[in-house]
């Protein structure tokens, strides 16, 4: 169960009948509708709201708002909103992206964007989504996934934000192509004409000329105070004095109108006002519970009452049901309710809390509990939201709670810890995590035993079951791992299919395939009947790897489609398995030699986890930057190679090490030099213990830093120094290697130990030798085109294949080896890759430009509008680097992208 959806936040603000026509900034907005993004930024009380308001009332094009607080930090709840808002006016939009939201399990949230902005291009008409009070949110990554969206946001909508501060998003470069149109306090102001208009008709005071003028001057047109001016007004004999008695700065004059509006209002009227500020949201039921004393005034009368007297309250719904305070006139009222009774505001949201609890509003009663100061309460509701199967407090809000509890309470209660620590993995503050994970494991140490403590230790024990395979401990991990599950509710799935998924990537960091294959389509199974994203995706991704290993790549690849389409079709793409499946399906493509859609997956794959710091990101990078060395942009590839260097890799063992994966692009770019240091500085050596994986213990002696280590010791015994036998060297090693690949059943790995071996004696002269274990490797069982693991090695191993045609060994796969060199040396060079890949809309889209159908003809034929064909076709153009659809056509044949 989830939080509901507060309705209130997509009302958009009533427009009184009394307010003052601003036809200069209406026209600008109405301008601004030929970018992507209106903006409204000044303080509070500058009719930002109002603005916006009369805008969408006088346009009469479809839209949405959606008023934001400070609990939209939480990057889940704010992007489930913003995409109930857009289903205000377009109810069938977001499915796919919200149930991708439902499957997060990590802080990206960029890639969920693309199938939004995919449906937002089928829009028939134009529309609008206001963003009310951006200044609220100050989570980084909601701004860069803002600039995401905005960046290719389709001309079918329009984005409109209100805020008290620039955002921190790229705002000029947005102005600089007319993307943007800005407000700002100056162009908010009103001018003389429109105070008197606000003044004389608005507020139906009679004043001078000369008085309009010199309150206009004294509150600098500043619409807010101009509002609590005319109220205090209304009952002052002496107004020219009052007027001149206006002096200072915005906050001296509102402090003073303030007092003024609250001292002519009834003592129980005040004390409304002040005790209620506590809320951020109110209704008249909830009004009633915090004031109790002033029992002479109903909530819901006392609202509609403020209401009609325009003391600073907004309406939340059609129905007057729920309201809000003007932020600044809230705010205000807090601090002079703490001034005055500072010793009830205490009480006062403990009133709001208990009615909060009674009504179900979780979060909300939460957070009251802890501005009351009663931490015991909110850790006992925060622990048994922990207990549900499906706990409804955002993870980032949850750690704001228990980051403002005292220490002492957090560390010493179990469930809160748990509680802690999950949040602090959901939000990637993994250090953080583990080190309460330790003190959890402590302070159940002291606990009796029940079925709470039991359940608890099952977590734990399954949390140092990972810990132990990052530290090369796989068979302790395993036992773990086997433990928790047997501490765990048999019924429990969800918990259980992670642990598994766990105890899987564990059989496969040793390569216990056996194992893993009796293993891993179950925890699929689970994943995909229980709807959670990793246990369903990362099995496929798993056994992919297996396959590809022990010779069988076309089933490899049969089931990374498998785990792409699924990501795909359950909106997975984002979550952790999703990108590494993603990846590997980048992998296994290029070892085909298709190079162009192994970039698509990896470009894709690697957005989606720019932000996360997982290992699908750095393996993202490695992969890219074998490619691109394939498609001979040798700058790209060390770029690549530089960022996979810069990613973080916490609770997974991996085969791949960036070092050595750089020593060997150092290799294929000529960089010897560079190549001998990493070997020298990797502490490996000939005759070193051979492990299949490495961890953090072990940072160096995978299987795949020995190849390299043997590709290196094979380009130094090129230079024929009799002193340094390098050659014997890398023989002993390769020979060695033989023995450990074959004993492990990694054909793979044997057919490419082999090819070695075959280079070397190629290197040596013996022409013989070198065919006989050239052709030992293509004898070897397998399916699917293992291409770039020869065609890599460069023109000796072109020069080998040529001897082995000339002897008829392997005619037809030779010939399409050297089939695949022709190719890099026909048109690597020539034809550079493309800086961002084509999405899957884009490709339809230019397949039918290529059939020369008309843009009408493809909107008609895809269901979408002529705008939106338009918008795809300019991105074509901008990617491919062409100005018409004719060279797009003649590029994307180029670049084997069209057939």
């Amino acid at each position: 169960m989830t939080n509901p959806l507060l309705l209130t936040k997509f009302h958009i603000p009533p427009v009184r009948s009394s307010l003052v026509q601003r036809d200069r900034l209406l026209e600008r907005l109405n301008r601004s509708l030929s970018g992507k993004l209106s903006l409204i930024s000044a303080p509070a009380g500058s009719g930002k709201t109002t603005l916006l308001s009369e805008w969408l009332r006088q346009t009469n094009l479809p839209s949405s708002w959606l008023s934001l607080d400070e609990g939209d930090n939480d990057p889940l709840r704010f992007w489930t909103y913003f995409v109930a808002a857009l289903q205000q006016s377009h109810p069938n939009i977001g499915a796919t992206t919200l149930s991708m939201l439902r499957s997060l399990e990590s802080p990206s949230f960029e890639s969920f964007l693309i199938p939004l902005i995919n449906e937002i291009t089928s829009f028939s008409d134009e529309r609008i989504l206001v963003l009310d009070d951006y200044q609220a949110i100050s989570a980084r990554p909601i701004h860069e996934a803002m600039t995401f969206l905005l960046g290719r946001l389709p001309p079918q909508l329009h984005l409109a934000i209100a805020s008290r501060v620039d955002p921190p998003l790229p705002l000029a470069r947005w102005r600089v192509r007319n993307q943007l149109m800005q407000l700002g306090a100056a162009d908010l102001c009103f001018t003389l004409a429109e105070t008197t208009a606000f003044i004389n008709q608005s507020m139906q005071l009679s004043l001078s000329q000369d008085q309009v003028a010199t309150l206009q001057a004294r509150t600098e047109g500043w619409i807010a105070g101009l509002q609590l001016a005319a109220l205090s007004m209304r009952d002052v004999k002496d107004i020219s004095t009052f007027i001149a008695s206006l002096t200072g700065d915005r906050h001296y004059i509102l402090d003073y109108l303030v007092e003024e509006v609250l001292e002519r209002q009834p003592k129980p009227l005040q004390s409304f006002l002040l005790r209620t500020s506590i809320l951020e949201r109110m209704c008249g039921d909830l009004c009633q519970a915090v004031v109790e004393g002033a029992r002479s005034l109903d909530g819901t009368e006392t609202l509609a009452q403020l209401e009609h007297r325009n003391l600073f309250v907004v309406p939340l719904d059609d129905n007057r049901q729920w309201y809000r305070y003007h932020h600044l006139f809230r705010q205000l009222l807090l601090d002079r309710l703490q001034r005055t009774e500072p010793e009830q505001v205490s009480e006062y949201h403990r009133r709001a809390r208990e009615w909060y609890e009674h009504h179900g509003f979780v979060t909300e009663a939460i957070s009251h509990a802890i501005a009351a100061g009663d931490f015991p309460q909110a850790a006992d509701s925060i622990e048994r939201e922990a207990q549900l199967t499906n706990p409804r407090v955002e993870p980032a809000r949850l750690l704001t709670f228990l980051k403002a509890m005292p220490d002492g309470l957090v560390w010493t209660r179990p469930w809160l810890l748990l509680s802690y620590a999950w949040a602090l993995y959901s939000t990637a503050r993994f250090p953080a995590a583990v080190q309460a994970v330790q003190s959890l494991e402590s302070l159940l140490q002291q606990q009796k035993p029940s079925a709470n403590t039991e359940k608890l230790w099952g977590l734990v024990t399954a949390i140092k079951g990972i810990q132990a395979r990052q530290q090369g401990a796989t068979a302790e991990s395993v036992t773990l791992m086997k433990r928790a599950l047997q501490q765990l509710p048999q019924d429990d799935s969800w918990l259980r299919a992670v642990i598994l998924l766990n105890l899987g990537v564990t059989y496969f960091v040793t390569d216990n395939y056996a194992a893993a294959r009796r293993l891993l389509p179950e925890v699929t199974q689970i994943g995909q009947n229980r709807g959670i994203a990793d246990p369903a995706i990362a099995p496929l991704y798993l056994q992919a790897q297996f396959l590809a290993l022990r010779g069988w790549l076309d089933e490899a690849t049969v089931l990374c489609q498998q785990g792409v389409g699924l990501a795909r079709e359950r909106g997975w793409l984002s979550t952790y398995a999703g990108v590494l499946v993603q990846v590997a399906m980048g992998e296994l493509l290029r070892e085909q030699n298709q190079l162009v859609a192994a970039v698509q997956h990896l470009t894709e794959s690697i957005e989606r986890g720019i932000q996360t710091r997982q290992p699908g990101l750095m393996m993202g990078y490695i992969t890219l930057a074998r490619v691109r060395q394939a498609q001979g942009d040798t700058q790209a590839a060390m770029d690549a190679i530089k960022a996979a260097g810069q990613c973080q890799v916490w609770l997974w063992a991996t085969i791949l090490s960036v070092p050595a994966c750089q020593a060997r692009l150092n290799l294929a770019q000529g960089n010897l030099d560079a190549a001998i240091i990493w070997a020298e500085d990797s502490g490996l050596s000939v005759d070193g213990k051979l492990r299949y994986s490495f961890t953090d213990e072990f940072l160096a002696g995978s299987e795949l830093d020995y190849l390299t280590l043997a590709r290196v010791l094979i380009t130094r015994g090129k230079l024929a120094d009799p002193t340094k036998p390098y050659l014997d060297d890398a023989l002993r090693l390769l020979e060695r290697l033989h023995d450990f690949t074959a004993a492990g059943g990694r054909k793979a790995r044997v057919m490419e130990v082999l090819m070695l071996q075959a280079l070397v004696w190629h290197n040596r002269g013996d022409r013989k030798r070198s065919l006989h274990l050239l052709q030992q490797a293509l004898d070897l069982p397998h399916t699917g085109d293992y291409i770039r693991l020869f065609v890599d090695e460069g023109q000796p191993m072109a020069e080998l294949l040529r001897q082995a045609v000339a002897e008829g060994i392997h005619p037809q796969s030779v010939n399409r080896l050297l089939a695949a060199f022709s190719q890099v040396e026909g048109t690597a060079a020539k034809v550079q890759p493309l800086i961002e890949p084509l999405s899957d809309r884009e490709l339809e889209v230019l397949q039918h430009l290529a059939q020369g159908l008309s843009n009408r003809a493809i909107a008609d034929k895809l269901f979408v509008t002529l705008a939106a064909i338009k918008w795809h076709a300019r991105n074509i153009y901008g990617k491919l680097d062409v100005s018409n659809r004719t060279q797009a056509v003649a590029k994307a044949r180029e670049l084997g992208i069209l057939v």
